[in-house]
């Protein structure tokens, strides 16, 4: 069972003294709680009136989108969701959107369960004076039970539903995504109206911008949550979102609707809407939710990727290395030891590197090999990080050097994903004897010159280090499994194959061509061929006589000789079609080609019956 919370007012109804009595329970530094409720303990609100300012006494209330509010709901929030639940029972929260997920292997424990849930909860919205519309909140049940059980939240009954709608996904009853795919594809349906009325097929935007406007905004929208729907599609769900992007597809290049959908996403360069999505789910299960996933076959396991959620450590009070990492462009080396750092990448190799110096001489050396996926970013992260390790066990007040600013401003930040930066600081926190400093590279330096060399030769002989891959890695691998799985589709597919012969390899770039060259290639245009193919015509040939169709129109067609190319030999034909829409030249002569058609619709093909 999902039981959906909506808290009326939540920023509105905020008590202070509720905020106040929260401080106490956080461990956040005593000078900290006290300005916080100093702040709390006598709130004012004045405003300017014809006859002076008038101020009065304010208890309650945070206005929404203010910088203080969602620090202080948290604060009160903290309590419920830090509260002990049974295994079975999960509370999820974002900001005033609360949610359980309760599980029971009978209809009446279910109930029974989450009516002491639901009790708990109101225990503490009663305490801090807050109300849950039960109008607004919802219930589904996730079962095969015919009839569940009926919770109530002040002896109102709670009404169910088939699905609910959470944080922009909306999650039904059968957990097939139905509703959800339904519902995006109603509000793609309404952005795609709204862009063909400002766009238009041939004027407006031009079609660099209405394929920008797809990738940044529907491509967007409708990817919203996929880690949650997305993994794995059914055959379902991939046609219906292939239904979706076809839309915008046909509005990105102005061709007519019957043209293949397949054929639209090679020439625009767009990966299939499926593939994309699946792609993202995998990514943030992999990467944000730190789970096993399988894609195209590939195992992307979670271990071997850098944690990037992993949030700081340390208290902004306590976080005090901004006097001990120093980014001047002046190299100062301070008496006794220095330590040089650098990280090389030599084709498929990294190698990470230290060097201990007094003086002009080398006291200790480090050299470490690393995998072939790991980033000089990391290789000079690493370098820090054992430098430091090696200078805090020494009592000496040592500086290291690096050459690499951003690995400098990311252990100097404490909002820093990295984890290798992460560990640094915290060695630097414990170890006051240690300063880092920038240097700048290849300019004479000993030291660096030294640490530069030293980190080459790590690529081939340092010590084998294993540190998890960065986490656009997995992108990485993903973009060139998913660009697999679209060139498989694309060579099995049924449609557009007078396309295929011609773009027998998918790319994300899409071609020059426009409009008229998309009609040509494709067949789906102004021809007697398609117009009998789509029962619009009875004959499929063209005024002369001949077989009307977009070959004969460029190299033999007596109405349109300013515009021939040469005509190929059967057997050359796929080549021609290759080379006539790779060269510039031809796809001029087409465009020109296709607007003398259009202009002479009744010429080149008049109505059944009137060229007898």
């Amino acid at each position: 069972m999902v039981i959906s919370l909506d808290i009326q007012g939540a920023f509105d109804h905020l008590q202070y003294n509720s905020i106040r009595n929260s401080l106490d329970e956080i461990n956040f530094p005593s000078h900290t709680i006290e300005t916080l409720k100093d702040i709390l303990t006598d709130r004012k609100v004045t405003i300017q009136t014809a006859q002076g300012p008038v101020s009065w006494s304010q208890q309650q209330g945070c206005a929404q989108g203010s910088c203080r509010g969602p620090m202080f709901w948290n604060l009160v929030a903290n309590e419920i969701i830090s509260e002990e639940w049974q295994p079975n029972v999960h509370l999820q929260a974002f900001a005033d959107d609360f949610i359980f997920v309760i599980s029971e292997p009978t209809g009446a424990k279910l109930k029974a369960t989450a009516q002491a849930a639901l009790t708990k909860f109101q225990h503490w919205t009663d305490k801090h004076q807050l109300k849950v519309s039960t109008e607004k909140s919802t219930t589904i049940l996730i079962s095969r039970l015919v009839s569940g059980p009926r919770v109530k939240w002040d002896n109102q009954i709670i009404k169910r539903s088939t699905s609910l709608k959470y944080l922009g996904v909306i999650i039904d009853n059968k957990l097939n995504w139905a509703d959800h795919l339904i519902n995006m594809k109603t509000k793609l349906t309404h952005l795609h109206q709204k862009i063909t009325r400002i766009a238009g097929t041939n004027w407006g935007f031009n079609k660099d911008l209405r394929r920008r406007l797809y990738k940044t905004v529907a491509e967007r929208m409708i990817l919203h949550g996929a880690a949650a729907w997305a993994y794995p599609l059914s055959a379902r769900q991939s046609r219906l979102l292939n239904s979706i992007q076809r839309k915008f597809l046909l509005n990105i290049t102005g061709a007519y609707s019957t043209t293949p959908t397949a054929a639209l996403q090679v020439i625009e360069g767009i990966l299939p809407l499926h593939i994309k999505a699946e792609q993202e789910a995998i990514y943030v299960r992999t990467a944000i939710l730190r789970k096993t996933s399988n894609y195209n076959n590939i195992n992307f396991n979670p271990n071997n990727y850098e944690d990037g959620t992993t949030s700081t450590k340390f208290h902004p009070a306590i976080f005090q290395l901004e006097d001990r990492i120093s980014l001047k462009k002046q190299f100062l080396p301070v008496p006794g030891l220095n330590i040089f750092t650098d990280g090389s990448k030599i084709e498929d190799k990294t190698g990470s590197a230290f060097c201990v110096m007094e003086e002009d001489t080398t006291k200790y050396e480090w050299m470490a090999q690393l995998s072939p996926f790991n980033t000089v970013f990391q290789a000079e992260l690493l370098a820090i990080k054992e430098a430091c390790l090696w200078a805090s066990k020494t009592n000496q007040q040592i500086k290291v050097w690096s050459d690499s600013e951003s690995s400098l401003h990311s252990i100097a930040s404490i909002d820093t994903k990295s984890p290798i930066a992460q560990q640094t600081q915290e060695i630097l926190l414990k170890s006051t004897n240690i300063k880092l400093g920038w240097i700048k590279a290849h300019v004479g330096y000993s030291g660096n010159e030294a640490a530069d060399v030293l980190a080459k030769k790590a690529t081939q002989e340092g010590i084998p280090t294993f540190i998890p891959a960065p986490r656009n890695h997995i992108k990485s691998l993903q973009q060139k499994e998913s660009i697999i799985r679209w060139q498989k589709e694309w060579d099995n597919g049924e449609t557009g194959r007078s396309v295929h012969n011609v773009l027998p390899k998918v790319k994300t770039t899409s071609t020059p061509w426009q409009r008229p060259e998309i009609m040509f290639v494709t067949g789906h245009g102004p021809f007697p061929t398609y117009l009998k193919r789509f029962n619009i015509r009875s004959r499929d040939s063209c005024g002369s006589g001949k077989l009307g169709n977009p070959l004969h129109y460029a190299t033999s067609c007596l109405f349109t000789t300013s515009y021939h190319l040469t005509k190929p030999s059967a057997d050359l034909e796929p080549l021609w079609w290759k080379r006539v829409m790779n060269n510039n030249n031809s796809r001029a002569k087409i465009k020109k080609l296709m607007h003398f058609i259009a202009e002479n619709e009744p010429l080149l093909f008049p109505k059944d019956g009137d060229d007898n």
